[in-house]
């Protein structure tokens, strides 16, 4: 059983070997599918959508529309020696990238142009000479990652703001293992568990043995509401909205509740814009009334044209070599980048700097030539608004559709997520949420419509 195109036009397919078969990774699950047949793997998909439904295993691109995350169960496989590598690269990776927000902000910083800072439009000034608990501004890290025929991974962006996608990475894996249960059984998973890293974390931070955390949520009507519910029970920490919790006569950050107002000691956030959930946040937190994960200001790291000096934050900070490649970006504010940016514009990769969610990336091979005149325009006159980048050929995986019963060859990416505590102790999570793109697309996200696919790493 092969998917359509296989031999000719799968190039550059992760399940395949240097033969053009099947990747010895592969043939055992290859093997299981092929022996299941295209009628049960049709029954398992359409089981694994209705059970995503009655999970409320969503991802919400429309408040109004009751939408389940799109996925495959096919897994994606990777050997513990490649991990171990992408493991360290984004352990080093998080570690600088907290060094440069601490000097940042305590007017140290001397790696990334002080002009590209100030027109970050999430560098907050006002945060001048703040140290957070334990000087830890990155507590939870995504990095996103594409996987190059050559075998490097080379990262694409850094997500430190609110990084998503932690719970779909645990639902994919969990739902494959109850629809292909034959396949996980055939390979020796590394196994993980995130809720003690996660504690451990939250303690870490807190001078309270037993701190009280909750997890603020943007309301049951944002798109990533299954991943806070998810995590709020995973945890074991109660999920409130900004209508939930206000400042106290102290400043402290109280929770309302059926008993009476109850002090927090912790929010891990996923909102970004504070003070319109709950005014007279930011400054309990920078007053040291309250800890917050991530925290405030990790954003002007999370600015795209930042990105480009990650690999000097690492020498400047670290003494040490990048141990992953990141993908060639280009400043637009130097001349001769954008000339030669412009003179190359077909063949290159657009991206507004504050950009998320495939928003404002512009694949320009993928791009009719009508929309290459305004977007020349645009980085004329406007070159600090975006950062410029090599498009990058990365690799593909197959993925079954129930509905036509045949296989398709799609682009993915992965997102890892590492955990950094308040002793400075990095936690990497196996696997990642690999994110496939739709059909005849290059953008993988899924609030751009792209798919999600269970990873294992195998010994």
């Amino acid at each position: 059983m092969l998917p359509r195109g296989f031999a000719a036009g799968a190039v550059g397919s992760e399940y395949l070997g240097a033969d053009g078969g099947v990747h010895p990774n592969y043939r055992g699950a290859f093997e299981l599918l092929e022996e299941l047949g295209r009628g049960r793997l049709t029954e398992r998909w359409r089981q694994g959508r209705r059970q995503a439904m009655l999970d409320s295993f969503t991802f919400l691109m429309d408040p109004r529309v009751y939408r389940t995350v799109p996925a495959d169960w096919i897994p994606r496989i990777i050997p513990q020696g490649e991990w171990e590598t992408i493991s360290t690269g984004i352990g080093q990776r998080l570690r600088a990238l907290n060094l440069f927000l601490l000097d940042l902000y305590n007017g140290r910083q001397t790696v990334v142009p002080d002009d590209v800072i100030y027109s970050c439009q999430y560098f907050y000034p006002e945060y001048q000479d703040f140290r957070p608990a334990r000087d830890v501004f990155v507590h939870i890290y995504g990095s996103d990652l594409v996987h190059m025929e050559d075998g490097r991974y080379v990262i694409l962006e850094d997500n430190l703001r609110i990084p998503s996608g932690i719970a779909y990475q645990l639902k994919a894996v969990e739902m494959a293992g109850q629809l292909l249960p034959e396949v996980e059984s055939a390979y020796d998973i590394v196994p993980y568990d995130i809720r003690e890293t996660y504690l451990d974390l939250f303690r870490s931070l807190c001078d309270v043995e037993d701190p009280v955390c909750v997890l603020l949520t943007d309301s049951k009507f944002g798109a990533a509401f299954f991943e806070h519910r998810y995590l709020s029970e995973l945890l074991g920490i109660p999920l409130v909205e900004g209508s939930d919790l206000h400042v106290g006569h102290d400043g402290r950050i109280m929770a309302r509740g059926l008993d009476g107002d109850a002090p927090v000691d912790l929010i891990y956030r996923r909102v970004e814009d504070l003070e319109i959930f709950v005014p007279g946040l930011t400054d309990a937190y920078l007053a040291g009334k309250v800890a917050l994960v991530n925290g405030m200001g990790t954003s002007a790291a999370d600015d795209k044209l930042v990105f480009k000096w990650v690999p000097d934050m690492i020498r400047h900070y670290l003494g040490e070599e990048p141990i992953l490649d990141q993908a060639v970006s280009y400043d637009l504010q130097n001349a001769e980048s954008r000339r030669y940016v412009l003179d190359n514009l077909d063949r290159l990769v657009v991206k507004t700097r504050q950009g998320y969610g495939g928003l404002g990336v512009y694949i320009m091979p993928d791009l009719g030539g009508e929309f290459r005149t305004s977007l020349a325009r645009n980085i004329i006159e406007q070159p600090r608004m975006f950062i410029a980048q090599e498009t990058l050929d990365f690799s593909r995986h197959v993925i079954f559709d129930e509905e036509t019963g045949e296989f398709e060859n799609r682009y993915i990416d992965l997102r890892v997520f590492a955990v950094q505590n308040g002793r400075g102790q990095v936690t990497v999570f196996p696997g990642g949420l690999t994110r496939v793109s739709r059909a005849n697309s290059r953008i993988t996200n899924n609030s751009s419509g792209g798919l999600c696919k269970p990873t294992w790493v195998v010994r």
